[in-house]
């Protein structure tokens, strides 16, 4: 079966091959104005085919939002199923959209490129097999690491174990 995304997609071109198909018939109808043997005034010519076209001029209006919905739930859909690569300074750039534009925060996307624990440990033993820290660099790191796991685990029992108490005396 086929995923979402792709049928999304497949949404948007045919929304895409419809808005072209009416444009074309808004500008043959607006182009008969000319051809009808009426004889109207010049600045009256560019209201008549206007009027002619006005039909085709809503329904492509209509059909040029379905296809940018369609678009827009084609892309989100291939970020969500996509894994998104995880950097500081990503995680900074997304942080700082998500703060300018506050509708993007429903996302958490800082969160998902935002690099965890293992992350940072992983990178830190690639620079040091490549040669790029020393080892007494690679020891204060990784120390450095340890240290800001076990404070992250000490403040998530702290939060528990408050919960559990305030849940205790409402009780």
């Amino acid at each position: 079966m086929a995923s979402r995304h792709w049928w999304y997609f497949g949404g948007f071109v045919v929304t895409g091959i419809l808005l072209v198909g009416v444009g074309l018939l808004g500008v043959l109808d607006a182009l008969s104005v000319l051809s009808g043997g009426v004889y109207y005034g010049e600045e009256f010519v560019l209201l008549a085919m206007l009027g002619a076209a006005a039909e085709w001029i809503v329904a492509g209006i209509a059909l040029g939002v379905l296809a940018v919905v369609f678009l827009l739930a084609t892309v989100v859909s291939v970020l969500r199923t996509k894994s998104l690569p995880r950097s500081d300074r990503l995680a900074s750039i997304v942080e700082r959209l998500e703060r300018e534009y506050p509708i993007l925060r429903q996302f958490d996307a800082s969160e998902k490129v935002e690099p965890t624990a293992e992350d940072r440990k992983q990178r830190l033993k690639e620079q040091y097999v490549a040669g790029d820290i020393s080892e007494a660099e690679f020891e204060r790191e990784m120390q450095r690491l340890l240290d800001d796991d076990t404070a992250d685990a000490h403040d998530s029992a702290d939060t528990r174990s408050r919960t559990r108490t305030n849940i205790d005396l409402e009780d």
